[in-house]
């Protein structure tokens, strides 16, 4: 005790501040390690993150790049599908000029479409290329009509001892309120005459279908009379290439006893002629049709021209082609009476007006052009056109 009294008190001081001291030397090297590590930390967080944003930059470049050359690529097959259009157009002009189409007016046009393609206007340019497609097939295909109605063999007519008939053929001059028309008319009792509606195909057809001249469907059925049946793709038109010689309109088959096309019975813009033991039933929208009792004949085609003596053609979307004049052909009824009628340089809405002024009840307009065809007692009043896959025969 007496040498704790003798130490000195500065000495218990000294110590204290060299504890105080290396505590606090221990203290500052913690603190700085851990701030230490923490900006080493936040500094690393911060390289990774320029690391990802320079990785989205490098991306996007590449995707910019990527996107630039999809977009040459794109515009590169645009000009290629466009030049490759016209060069198929501009053939099938040539092909047509050689069959004596007059294609002036598409040649004039193409001018325009070189300069469209030039332009970089690639969508304009296609636009007008498939019209002037469309152009073409019409051209000849009313050079074919032209043609075709130019080939028609007719029997000269005795028209100045003939009118309307009641029973038999005769050609005649009719007046209209679209003007005189030369028409073959042949009219029978349904009273006493059976209708046949008769098909070359058995069942349905969509390319290359079996036809048959106008005289053998009479002469198969044991008839006297036949008239040309609906439209169809004749072999002889180039838009018809992949479904020649069909036809979508259905057609009941008289001696098979079944329909030909039942599954577009429910189309619109058609009408339909059918008949029973009782006489003829006209449907102005063959759409409308549901099993008819006792049927032995029916035909559809388009458009109705007479309901209930009324002109119904204005009910139907017709074709460009049906405004033409050229041959067309039709059914008719007048209470008892059936008249088959194929006329002269007339359009569809000229048929209408051709069986007004024939007083016929209702009407249905047939095929035309260079497939009309009109057989009496084994000769062919009009025609033989051509070669037909339906077709109307009275017995």
């Amino acid at each position: 005790m007496k040498r704790l009294r003798n130490i000195k008190l500065p000495y218990y001081f000294s110590l204290l501040l060299i504890f105080l001291l290396s505590i606090g030397i221990i203290i500052l090297f913690y603190v700085d390690g851990v701030e230490t590590a923490n900006l080493n930390k936040t500094v690393k967080d911060l390289n990774d993150q320029v690391q990802a944003l320079k990785q989205s930059l490098d991306n996007l470049i590449k995707e910019n790049t990527t996107l630039k050359g999809e977009d040459l690529r794109s515009a590169l097959n645009s000009y290629k599908e466009v030049v490759e259009k016209y060069e198929t157009v501009k053939e099938k002009t040539a092909s047509y000029k050689s069959k004596g189409v007059n294609v002036q007016s598409v040649e004039k046009e193409l001018g325009k479409v070189v300069n469209l393609i030039l332009g970089k206007k690639y969508i304009e340019a296609d636009k007008s290329l498939t019209k002037l497609d469309s152009n073409l097939e019409k051209l000849l295909k009313e050079k074919q009509e032209a043609d075709a109605a130019a080939r028609v063999q007719t029997t000269p007519s005795q028209t100045s001892s003939c009118s309307v008939p009641t029973s038999g053929y005769c050609q005649l001059s009719l007046k209209t309120s679209n003007g005189t028309f030369t028409i073959d008319v042949v009219a029978a009792n349904l009273n006493s005459t059976s209708v046949i509606t008769d098909t070359a195909n058995t069942s349905n057809c969509s390319n290359n279908c079996p036809t048959k001249s106008l005289l053998s469907y009479t002469q198969s059925n044991g008839g006297y009379a036949a008239i040309h049946g609906t439209y169809f793709c004749p072999p002889d038109y180039a838009s018809c290439a992949g479904k020649v010689s069909s036809y979508d309109f259905p057609v009941y088959n008289s001696n098979l006893k079944k329909w030909l096309n039942e599954d577009k019975l429910f189309w619109s813009n058609r009408a339909m002629m059918a008949f029973t033991s009782g006489g003829a039933v006209f449907y102005p929208q063959a759409n409308s049709y549901s099993a008819l009792s006792g049927i032995k004949a029916a035909i559809v085609n388009y458009p109705g021209l007479l309901y209930n003596g009324a002109n119904i053609v204005g009910n139907y979307t017709l074709t460009s082609a049906q405004y033409n004049k050229g041959y067309r052909g039709g059914i008719g009824v007048k209470g008892s009476t059936l008249y088959f009628v194929v006329a002269r340089s007339a359009s569809v809405p000229d048929m209408a007006t051709i069986m007004k002024a024939l007083g016929v009840t209702h009407a249905l307009n047939l095929d035309g052009g260079g497939s009309s065809a009109l057989v009496y007692k084994g000769s062919y009043k009009v025609g033989p056109g051509r070669s037909l896959p339906n077709a109307i025969v009275l017995k």
